[in-house]
């Protein structure tokens, strides 16, 4: 008899967000549905998108980040109760098995290709096993994601082309889950998977598509002069560094092969604050030297959507009024702006943890508001809540609906890129969106002055189980 296995993306707690406004895919569910016996039926569900219905199934793998695993609980909860085996991995799980074996049968720890066939076989013959601890595999001849079973509803599609970072920023997990090794696909291959896209927007998920060092970087122009040599007529964007701008040859190529625009990590106008988050490449460029390499990439007709992160140790009160300058001063396109968030598994949770700063730790149902736009801790130079207010303030002067078409219309103008105007102006939209539904924070009256509540407005939840119960 054929089994059947449901992969799900469960949702995250505040909507609108940008997964449910660019309904992007969860790539690591169609790399597992690609390795998965031809034997079996394989569907996979995204609760971005649409609503779970629970349907049957014999085996059930979730996928989470830190901010949508409490949901990614619930869900499993709801299937051991109808005897269904799941399975899930991510991030957040590999840092924290301990915590996830409490809601599943099994835990994927790291990247699951060199474990997901074994563990397949593992369960048809009724020994799924506790944890499987995947290696970090080489990129060469990676299988293709099942994209045949993306939802229709998806507006773009997603091509990985490398993994892992040397840098080791304090506040981010991806060293610790894809290592330091910075590992590559071969560019052909690349450019083979390229080309069976149905889509004409894509977006690269590396972490940094551009690399570190020479090769790295003549490597990309291959892979752009490719794109463009085999005449694709894609447009995308990319994660790509502070450093993208240094070559003109990479910016130039990138434009040729349809790069709309990139997201950078600015993170911070303050040196004090890149210092204390090991920011070492953007201290190497150095703030004073920021706008110059916004200048350059806008000359290449190419888009930024620049993230800044408030809340550091090294942040005052006078850090949002001076960032919303440079922004507005600097025409970048497109901002994300982020409350300083300590994921499990970085230095900067280890760090806030021993120094008794943290504010909302019952696990793992307070997990949902650690999605960059709740303060989590106690800052060193303000109260949370003026932190808060800062961070509002911001999104009033920078996303409101007139802000947003005030800057599409300057991006549309300097870059010349009308697509990416567009996308900008989208973008920053929904981040003032989301940070209107997120809920603002309050003294409970039950607490010291050292807690804080979340009041917010909450969704349906008719299909959501609570998470004290659970089945050991």
């Amino acid at each position: 008899m054929t089994k059947r296995l449901l992969l799900i993306n469960p949702a995250q707690h505040i909507k609108p967000n940008l997964a449910s406004v660019l309904r992007l895919p969860a790539a690591g569910l169609g790399y597992v549905a690609a390795l998965t016996p031809p034997d079996w039926e394989v569907k996979i569900a995204d609760e971005n998108i649409e609503p779970l219905t629970f349907e049957d199934t014999d085996l059930v793998g979730l996928t989470a980040y830190t901010c949508n695993v409490s949901r990614a609980y619930e869900i499993s909860q709801e299937y051991r109760r109808k005897g269904t085996k799941t399975v899930i991995g991510g991030v957040h799980v590999s840092m924290l098995y301990d915590e996830a074996i409490r809601f599943v049968d099994s835990v994927v720890i790291g990247e699951a290709e060199s474990v997901w066939p074994g563990l397949i076989r593992d369960f048809e013959q009724g020994e799924l096993k506790k944890s499987y601890k995947g290696e970090r595999i080489s990129l060469d001849n990676q299988v293709k994601p099942r994209r045949d079973l993306y939802s229709r509803k998806y507006r773009l599609q997603s091509v990985e082309t490398s993994r892992g970072c040397p840098n080791d920023c304090e506040f981010c997990s991806v060293t610790a889950f894809n290592g330091h090794l910075y590992r590559q696909r071969p560019v052909e291959q690349v450019l083979d998977e390229l080309e069976t896209l149905s889509t004409k927007y894509f977006f690269f998920s590396d972490d940094n598509i551009l690399g570190y060092g020479k090769q790295a970087e003549e490597r990309a122009i291959r892979l752009f002069r490719g794109m463009s040599d085999r005449g694709l007529k894609k447009q995308w964007g990319c994660y790509v560094g502070i450093d993208f701008a240094n070559n003109p040859e990479v910016l130039k190529y990138a434009k040729k092969a349809g790069c709309l625009g990139v997201f950078i990590g600015f993170e911070s106008v303050n040196e004090e604050s890149l210092q204390g988050m090991h920011k070492v490449r953007n201290l190497r460029v150095g703030v004073r030297n920021y706008k110059d390499v916004i200048k350059k990439i806008h000359d290449h007709g190419i888009g930024i959507l620049g993230s800044f992160v408030m809340g550091s140790d090294g942040d005052k009160q006078d850090v949002f009024d001076r960032t919303t300058e440079f922004i507005l001063d600097s025409k970048i396109d497109a901002t994300q702006l982020s409350i300083l968030n300590p994921l499990p598994g970085t230095r900067l949770y280890q760090r806030l943890k021993e120094e008794g700063r943290l504010l909302f730790t019952d696990y793992p149902d307070d997990w949902k508001y650690y999605d960059f736009t709740h303060v989590l801790f106690k800052p060193r130079n303000m109260t949370p809540e003026e932190l808060d207010e800062g961070v509002a303030r911001m999104h009033r002067n920078l996303s409101s609906r007139t802000a947003a078409l005030k800057r599409a219309f300057i991006s549309a103008i300097i870059a010349k890129n009308l697509p990416g105007a567009a996308i900008a102006y989208l973008g920053n939209h929904t981040a003032g969106n989301l940070w209107a539904k997120r809920g603002s924070l309050s003294h409970s009256p039950s607490t010291s002055d050292s807690a804080y509540t979340v009041t917010q407005s909450t969704e349906d939840n008719r299909n959501k189980i609570p998470l004290s119960e659970t089945r050991q």
